[in-house]
């Protein structure tokens, strides 16, 4: 008679994290273990991707994430620094609920990347003039506004919920207007509403209108698709920092 075969109880599936995921976790421990001062410059691209075995790509993409959250800075010809305020810019994310980080936030991107990848194309193929100058305006309002971050932070929601209203889809639209809802309370209530300015600038939302302008829904939905997705990679960041419960340089014992 064969043999029962042995429990499989407590095993659970590998995850193959990506290159670039991989790439990230080593960056941030880097960071994090303290070997560099407020202000001092990272290794340059060629050096960290050398030093992890990685190609230069995966080295730039993680440090856009890290540079999102405030960690790092890229200064044009200079390279990529240590913030020197990091303590105090994570000083408000560190005292937050984890479950409020990876509960509420990461839900509504999941959701947002599933309806506004749709929205986007859909408004690529149906918005009229009047809608897409509504939407040009909020880009606009946005690209004025970058060091004012309540004020573009209002813009950077309404970009969004006009390209709800233009897919000329009411059931859509309400959908997007209930996660952006949702999400600028978030933001305003965790005091985090800086973030979305400092992630994304203006030109991934350029690049969405320019698309839904021409008509181009597959390019829409693509784009919108990677800016929600690259959001979603910068709190889910914010939220490993957070659960170590450390930030990577100590206040000064005067503040």
């Amino acid at each position: 008679m064969k043999a029962a075969a042995p429990s499989l109880t407590g095993l659970t599936t590998i995850v193959k994290a990506s290159v670039k995921d991989q790439t990230l976790e080593q960056l941030k421990q880097y960071i994090l273990s303290g070997g560099l001062r407020p202000g001092e410059r990272l290794p340059s691209e060629r050096a960290l991707s050398e030093a992890l075995g990685v190609g230069r790509y995966s080295v730039r993409e993680a440090l856009k994430v890290l540079e999102a959250v405030g960690l790092v800075e890229s200064r044009v010809g200079e390279g990529t620094f240590l913030t020197a305020n990091t303590g105090a810019s994570f000083g408000r994310i560190l005292g937050l609920s984890l479950a409020t980080w990876g509960g509420t936030i990461m839900e509504i991107l999941e959701a947002r990347v599933m309806i506004e990848a749709e929205s986007a194309r859909a408004a690529a193929q149906h918005a009229n003039p009047e809608q897409l100058s509504r939407i040009e305006q909020e880009l606009r309002c946005m690209q004025a506004n970058m060091h004012c971050a309540p004020t573009y932070l209002a813009a950077d929601m309404n970009f969004h919920r006009r390209i709800g209203e233009a897919s000329q889809n009411a059931i859509i639209s309400q959908f997007v207007c209930n996660l952006i809802d949702l999400l600028e309370v978030t933001l305003r209530e965790t005091h985090s509403d800086s973030l979305p300015a400092q992630a994304e600038g203006g030109s991934t939302h350029q690049a969405i209108y320019t698309a839904i302008a021409r008509g181009d829904f597959r390019a829409a939905s693509d784009l919108m698709r990677q800016h929600i997705q690259f959001s979603s990679e910068v709190w889910q960041t914010v939220i490993s920092l957070t659960a170590e419960g450390q930030s990577p340089t100590k206040p000064d014992s005067g503040e």
